[in-house]
């Protein structure tokens, strides 16, 4: 005999009332990506009158020839690319190295290395002496700036370190049994089984460095090095065209040439596109490897 569970009357209603805040938060999540892609679609006329919600009014795609015939927006995406990918591949491996020890370790002073990598949580340097430590490094006008700068974070040490104490302690002693040092240990049997806590910290990683602002407004100086966030606010908060040579920037009554809206939208969501392309084949693993570790039994 089969035993169909039926839900009470206070469970329907809450799943009721559940999934009508889920379609709330849902629609005021989609309603700015859909805005700003409708607006980069539209005429100028439709939206200077306000009438651009979801849907394009007069249909006009100049915004992205515009924007995929500059080069200096190209230069930017590369260098945000660039940035993001080597910085992702150079902090995973200093994370993964940083939290081995503090999970497996079993040497005098680790007790003061894990309150060092704590330490660094509460209390940082500030922004005054990293720029001048990075000025005695040569490193100010350079990418590796802001690699380097950004390359471990003591949270994702912390996280990871949680998520490899939930792998068995037996499978590391065996390993060494045989003769396996602790870099096999690790590269050999701890990542492979990491791979959601990898993929959500390098998420994380890559998001920082495609979102960083105040990093290359500090340390980049030419334009040629500028990463994207810096021609953004160039293009859609100073809405300025010279600089950047936009073909359907318009004149203003001072002289200057203003860019049109179509055109900081059609940006703004060229930009957003690697991140919406990415986050949906991380996101298993995303979820997977921010609970997993989270609870103890």
């Amino acid at each position: 005999m089969s035993i169909v569970n039926k839900n009470s009357k206070g469970e329907k209603i809450f799943e009721s009332i559940n999934l009508i805040l889920m379609i709330i938060l849902c629609a005021a999540f989609l309603y700015p990506v859909l805005n700003v892609l409708a607006i980069s679609l539209s005429d100028s006329a439709p939206i200077l009158r306000g009438e651009v919600t979801f849907f394009p009014k007069q249909l006009n795609f100049s915004g992205y020839r515009d924007i995929f015939a500059n080069q200096h927006l190209w230069i930017a995406y590369g260098n945000t690319i660039f940035v993001a990918t080597v910085g992702c591949l150079l902090g995973l491996g200093m994370t993964c190295l940083a939290a081995y020890p503090m999970a497996f370790g079993n040497f005098y002073g680790k007790k003061l290395y894990t309150f060092l990598i704590l330490f660094t949580m509460w209390f940082s340097g500030g922004l005054i002496p990293t720029f001048l430590m990075m000025n005695r490094l040569n490193l100010v006008n350079s990418h590796w700036a802001l690699i380097f700068n950004f390359m471990c974070s003591p949270f994702h040490v912390i996280i990871l370190k949680s998520f490899f104490q939930s792998i068995p302690y037996a499978l590391i002693e065996s390993a060494k049994l045989d003769g396996a040092n602790d870099f096999v240990c690790m590269w050999k049997i701890v990542l492979p089984l990491s791979k959601p806590a990898l993929a959500t910290i390098a998420l994380w990683i890559v998001v920082a460095h495609w979102n960083d602002f105040l990093g290359p407004l500090m340390y980049l100086t030419e334009r040629d090095k500028f990463t994207l966030q810096v021609v953004l606010n160039d293009i859609v908060l100073q809405a300025s065209g010279a600089m950047y040579g936009m073909a359907d920037a318009v004149q203003a009554g001072d002289g200057s040439l203003i860019i049109p809206q179509q055109v900081q939208n059609a940006v703004i969501f060229v930009s957003m596109l690697p991140m919406l392309a990415i986050y949906p084949f991380v996101q298993k693993y995303f979820v997977k490897g921010v609970m997993i570790g989270s609870v103890k039994g």
